[in-house]
């Protein structure tokens, strides 16, 4: 009776977490429909995983509904894991890679797979003669396949923490890498110790942290570039920036050329992908120098970038055009998509930040007619 107890309060723990999180998804940005979704599944096959684990202590007299029970109890543990590596995964994989992955899906093969096998075991261990050895084998297929999927999780995190560019990815992965050492040693000690794979509350903690983390990139970052907004923007400029003693920096405002012809040729979607993929190039140049980006109305961008070497901004602006230029070509675009750039310095300890960014912006603009003007005598 107390371990039914037990796990009714952690299924009442659980529920207290998972609910508003639940509610809160349901009400979130439709455009994010593939965390959507895969956010749901988790927290739905966590609360079976919950409830199927208590209810086969309190049936352990009824041979078949146990039976039933303990196989809802393993799919929905195979499920959950295959979910929580996946809401990771979708984190990173374009950044981890830095292009589109294709084939993602592929990853779930070994996951439902291994639902296959447990369902085939299922229905041969009515058989009494054979039902030992079956639990043996759905145990350390089971083991084998979270395994799997928690190792693979680290190693992704782990490279991306490593090697990837965008400084919020980096971060994120450096979270999830934690949070997988953690689990894996965790998940070691219940299989060598206790002989079981009690994982749902760790899963449900995951979720948490995970959701957490998501909902403050929501707010501080724009949707369709992926860079910071321009609340961001100015929250960055007068607590961080203005707010203490700076050394210098420089003003780098970017505009993406010819963005109405875009617009007016190829349609509106693909206006907002021109967006999305110079936002993407922008996060990457800002994480190797860790400078900060955002997205501040229309094509128009603005980056922070903290030194006070004018020949090191040029060098950024040329990697803007190299990267933007190697990203075009593998995304298979039916058009060029440049971008000007306009920099101005900001000098020590200097405040006025507002008149710099005009300053910028004209600086931008010289540099937008100066590439109209090149174009025209290249035509003539």
């Amino acid at each position: 009776m107390d371990i039914v107890l037990g796990n009714v309060w952690l299924l009442f723990f659980n529920l207290i977490i998972l609910l508003p999180m639940l509610y809160s998804i349901f009400a979130s940005d439709s455009r994010i429909w593939t965390y959507q979704s895969i956010s749901i599944i988790s927290v739905l096959f966590i609360l079976v995983l919950n409830i199927s684990s208590g209810l086969v202590t309190y049936y352990s007299e009824s041979a078949f509904f146990k039976g039933f029970l303990v196989l809802l109890w393993q799919i929905s543990l195979i499920v959950t894991t295959i979910c929580v590596f996946y809401l990771v995964f979708n984190e990173l994989k374009e950044k981890y890679l830095r292009y589109q992955v294709n084939n993602d899906w592929l990853y779930g093969i070994p996951g439902f797979i291994e639902i296959a096998v447990l369902i085939v075991l299922a229905l041969f261990s009515a058989d009494k003669r054979y039902s030992d050895l079956i639990s043996s084998i759905a145990s350390v297929s089971i083991y084998v396949v979270i395994n799997f999927y928690i190792l693979l999780g680290a190693f992704l995190c782990y490279k991306s923490s490593l090697y990837n560019l965008d400084f919020d990815i980096k971060y994120i992965a450096r979270k999830h890498l934690y949070y997988y050492t953690v689990l894996c040693i965790a998940f070691l000690i219940e299989q060598v110790v206790f002989s079981n794979a009690a994982v749902g509350t760790s899963y449900v903690v995951f979720l948490l942290f995970n959701y957490m983390t998501k909902s403050k990139t929501m707010i501080s970052q724009d949707s369709l570039s992926g860079v910071n907004n321009r609340v961001s923007f100015n929250k960055y400029i007068n607590n961080v920036f203005l707010s203490k003693d700076h050394d210098g920096a420089y003003i780098v405002y970017i505009d993406i050329d010819k963005f109405k012809q875009i617009n007016d040729t190829y349609g509106h979607i693909e206006g907002d992908e021109a967006i999305s993929l110079v936002g993407k190039t922008l996060k990457s140049i800002a994480g190797e120098t860790n400078s900060f980006v955002a997205r501040i109305g229309g094509d128009e961008f603005v980056m922070i970038v903290k030194t006070t070497e004018e020949e090191k901004v040029k060098k950024v602006i040329q990697n803007i055009s190299f990267e933007l230029e190697e990203r075009i070509i593998f995304s298979d675009k039916q058009y060029d998509l440049t971008v000007s750039c306009g920099y101005i310095e900001v000098k020590k300890n200097q405040k006025n930040i507002k008149e710099l960014m005009v300053k910028a912006d004209e600086s931008m603009y010289i540099e937008k007619l100066k590439k109209s003007s090149e174009v025209a005598d290249g035509a003539v």
